[in-house]
């Protein structure tokens, strides 16, 4: 099996994040000393440079769409309820790297995780491939570290700042779901494997 590489750019992440990820997450509120935990579905679609949305939220920044290298879209849903997916929990980021390190960048939203409207983050990839995300909203700032474990699990952990200081922190383990051919796949090698004879054993 070979040696998983964790993704070292922008675009490599949002490849190797394509797909459905079941999201289980602890949210901890120091502001009022409360925990609180959920699962949810987390769906990624990557996108080339070429897609129109690209232009559209780069020009709400006005940056030149031709500095963007894609991005990907964000929908959260009900894990337990197939189609459920609601464009209320949804988000859209552009890629904006750097020209000199294509370690670093610029992520475009169309809506933040915390206050919902356009801004602008901050990442950084590490030597280890930790992803550190930065956002500053007018109130507060985020801070989003992300590592694959392996290319089926992720992992995430976040914190919010007032000038007060941290209200809340997140910690998530994200599970990539398996495609219905993946199941069928695992399917159909189970019952080959079950149909086949069984070795004789040798004298």
């Amino acid at each position: 099996m070979p040696i998983f590489k964790p993704p070292m750019s922008m675009a490599q992440f949002l490849e190797a994040s394509r797909g459905t990820w079941l999201n289980r997450r602890s949210i901890h509120h120091l502001d009022h000393q409360d925990d609180e935990a959920a699962d949810s579905n987390l769906v990624i679609e990557p996108f080339d440079a070429t897609d129109p949305v690209v232009e559209k939220v780069c020009a709400v920044f006005e940056v030149e769409a031709s500095r963007s290298q894609g991005g990907g879209r964000f929908w959260w849903e009900g894990n337990l309820k197939q189609g459920s997916r609601n464009d209320d929990y949804a988000a859209v980021i552009v890629d904006v790297p750097e020209e000199v390190d294509s370690r670093r960048g610029f992520l475009l939203r169309d809506v933040g995780y915390v206050e919902k409207k356009a801004v602008i983050s901050t990442y950084a990839f590490a030597d280890d491939g930790v992803l550190t995300i930065t956002t500053r909203y007018d109130t507060n700032v985020g801070t989003e570290r992300c590592w694959f474990v392996t290319d089926q699990v992720r992992m995430r952990v976040s914190s919010v700042q007032y000038l007060s200081g941290v209200s809340m922190t997140t910690y998530c383990t994200e599970l990539r779901c398996p495609t219905d051919e993946d199941i069928k796949s695992i399917s159909q090698q189970a019952r080959q494997l079950a149909d086949s004879p069984a070795l004789e054993p040798k004298s």
